[in-house]
């Protein structure tokens, strides 16, 4: 059984049902776009060559205040039987905000997400109904994923989770420890949108992870270990963005705090810590990067982010070899910028 969240504070933005709930198509392909370029058309492309009719598949471009003109010339060029739905918005809402936009406006039952730089290889779709079909209720499933860069070259395959396709055990800790879904990969009901809510527009790079968590404590969730989405990671998209910047690890810490809340009392602190532990690491790794590189001042700002991290990790016992390791580059760092002076 599915609950629904609570009325509590904090809570997510709502999802409302659809008013008319006849005739409605299976799925719903959104994409939300701002700027879009040419790699738009992969996408698109990806969705159209193994689209069903229109009573089956809505396929929508929802547009987050993009300069006008350029949208349509672009869609024109690979859909001249105007089989994709255009939202146009002047208001910018951001990235959670025009996510949620694109869930109001999807009419199926089974929302894709699928980024304007991303797509999905041949059979996606048919071997994602497999999951919906199965005799467990579901709230989403995912596909394996390839990342690629700018120029389709392959960086890394997502981890395999099982064999073969089915719903995964113990997923929630799993999912709530760190991230292991790519945005495009994932397809959601409807109707756990509704029951969950939306985005949250007080995340920026974890808002997709937080709403995994989310819907995992609520839902049995299906996998399919063939790799069937693409994920692009180049320095143009909005993740990139936030790495470089440094808003990435407060975001990560939120998103830690928030995923925390959905966990059970008998694993939560130990899951949290967990979660905490592996993303410490992670900018550990990242300021030993910057160093490498020789950005020196942007090493110092990812260092000043680790310790709001290092407070969920509980016993002091548990955080000593972190605070170790953060000595030591707080050294290098302190080393590094007096030279530089």
């Amino acid at each position: 059984m599915l609950k629904v969240i609570g009325t509590e504070p904090d809570t997510p933005p709502p999802i409302a049902p659809l008013r008319d709930a006849t005739a409605r198509p299976r799925f719903s392909v959104m994409l939300p776009t701002h700027e879009p370029d040419e790699k738009l058309l992969v996408s698109l492309r990806s969705v159209l060559a193994q689209a069903p009719p229109r009573d089956r598949m809505q396929i929508a471009i929802v547009d987050d205040a993009s300069r006008p003109g350029r949208l349509r010339d672009l869609v024109r060029s690979v859909d001249p039987h105007d089989r994709i739905e255009i939202f146009e918005f002047r208001d910018r809402l951001g990235l959670a905000g025009n996510w949620n936009r694109a869930i109001e406006l999807a009419r199926g039952h089974l929302v894709h997400l699928l980024h304007q730089d991303d797509y999905v290889r041949p059979t996606f779709y048919a071997r994602i109904e497999q999951g919906f079909l199965g005799p467990v209720r579901i709230g989403m499933a995912f596909t394996r994923s390839l990342i690629v860069d700018g120029d389709d070259r392959l960086i890394k395959t997502s981890s395999r989770l099982r064999w073969l396709p089915g719903v995964l055990a113990d997923w929630l800790p799993l999912i709530a420890e760190r991230q292991r879904i790519q945005t495009p990969a994932a397809v959601v009901a409807r109707s756990v949108y509704e029951e969950v809510g939306g985005y949250r527009p007080d995340l920026c790079q974890t808002l997709d992870w937080e709403m995994w968590v989310r819907i995992a404590a609520h839902a049995p969730v299906w996998y399919e270990p063939r790799s069937l989405a693409v994920y692009r990671r180049h320095s143009g998209n909005e993740s990139a963005r936030l790495r470089s910047t440094g808003e990435v690890w407060p975001d990560l810490t939120r998103a830690i705090e928030i995923n925390a809340r959905s966990l059970p009392e008998a694993i939560r602190d130990r899951v949290t810590a967990a979660s905490a532990r592996w993303y410490a690491a992670s900018a550990l790794r990242t300021v030993e990067r910057l160093l490498a590189e020789g950005a020196v001042d942007q090493a110092a700002a990812t260092l000043g982010q680790i310790p709001g991290m290092l407070r969920l990790l509980g016993p002091t016992s548990h955080q000593q070899p972190v605070h170790r390791r953060l000595a030591t580059l707080r050294l290098q760092v302190g080393t590094r910028a007096a030279r530089a002076a």
